[in-house]
């Protein structure tokens, strides 16, 4: 029996790949569509992912893009950019894939640019540089285009051509870079403070777990600060964060496992539970990891390095971590590519 690649290391058969909810979201033609593709392919291509919910949008949106007053994408109230080296992404409510009417395709990528029309589907190689992004070829690229005249319909799919008209989808809450400064409370110090214990500048108890950027950790952060040759101010930005995180490896345990558990959690890509607050860079997090890295265009390894620690933090600027000290390095914005994430242009 023929299989195909996916996200995660292990391959598929098309049965489980029917079986799956990214899959079923789809709309029945555009199931129809992936179906053909991948099984011409012989192996060569399989489905990343279908729909995709609002929550997950927010997030890959987020691991793409930061706030920036000068930025070209428009949403929440704020103006944002896109992280150089980034594909673009769209916002929460712009996306066709959380209509299920786009997909992600994995495996052979030439093959998929050379065989697309065959099955009516259009990728999005010229538009963001997106050769794994296919949609319905008959239908417009924008999904705010497409909501102006849904000629397929809109979710939930009660079949093919269904003439439901558009609903509007709740607003997600946004999700800021992580940054820390005195007096703080929220997600940002709790993943300040779970580092400061993996680096030993706070005791491991739940005294120093309480939630609050308090003058104890102020002085913890400003002493690391000068340690390691930072400016002491006590904001954990880029340059603190390069310096307090370590590259996480599957299988890792210890507090640095931990750091990177808690910083998940807070991104909304595993539940907070005790088990994922263990300390071990297990199976399940790891396979929360490989979607994470596949979202967010990155090299699906389960290695949490630089760019994946970057893009988990949210920053503009690259978080430069190593086993030992760690350096900070800013992007070349000169290297942006503006007409990609001009508004208008479609995303994904």
């Amino acid at each position: 029996m023929t299989d195909y690649p996916t996200y995660a290391p292990r391959r598929a058969t098309l049965n489980q790949i029917r079986s799956w909810k990214t899959f079923t979201g789809l709309h029945p033609t555009m199931q129809e569509r992936i179906i053909g593709i991948i099984e011409a392919s012989g192996g060569k291509v399989g489905l990343g992912q279908g729909v995709r919910p609002a929550t997950q949008q927010l997030q890959l949106f987020l691991s793409r893009h930061v706030p920036d007053p000068n930025g070209r994408y428009s949403y929440d109230g704020k103006r944002w950019s896109r992280l150089p080296g980034m594909a673009p992404a769209a916002p929460p409510g712009r996306s066709m894939h959380e209509i299920g009417l786009a997909a992600d395709l994995v495996g052979d990528l030439d093959w998929v640019g050379q065989n697309a029309a065959r099955f009516d589907l259009q990728t999005f190689a010229n538009v963001n540089n997106e050769p794994w992004h296919v949609q319905p070829s008959e239908l417009p690229r924008g999904r705010s285009s497409y909501q102006k005249n849904p000629t397929w319909g809109m979710p939930p799919w009660g079949g093919g051509g269904s003439t439901s008209q558009p609903t509007t989808a709740e607003p997600v809450k946004l999700t800021p870079a992580l940054r820390a400064k005195p007096g703080d409370t929220g997600p940002a110090v709790d993943v300040m403070i779970e580092a400061l214990i993996a680096r030993e500048q706070l005791p491991d108890s739940s005294a120093s777990r309480d939630g609050s950027y308090d003058p104890e950790d102020q002085e913890a952060v400003e002493a690391f600060q000068q340690a390691s040759g930072l400016q002491v101010d006590g904001v954990v930005g880029p340059q603190t964060w390069g310096a307090l995180l370590r590259v996480v490896h599957p299988g890792d345990q210890g507090p640095h496992a931990r750091v990177l558990q808690v910083t998940l959690i807070h991104r909304g890509l595993i539940r907070d539970t005790p088990a994922n607050r263990d300390g071990i860079y297990g199976a399940a997090t790891q396979e929360a990891m490989a979607q994470f890295q596949g979202l967010a265009g990155l090299k699906v390894d389960r290695e949490v390095g630089p760019a994946t620690w970057t893009a988990l933090i949210g920053e503009k600027r690259r978080v430069r971590v190593t086993r030992g000290r760690a350096i900070d390095e800013e992007f070349d914005y000169d290297d942006i590519d503006i007409l990609a994430v001009l508004e208008g242009l479609p995303g994904e």
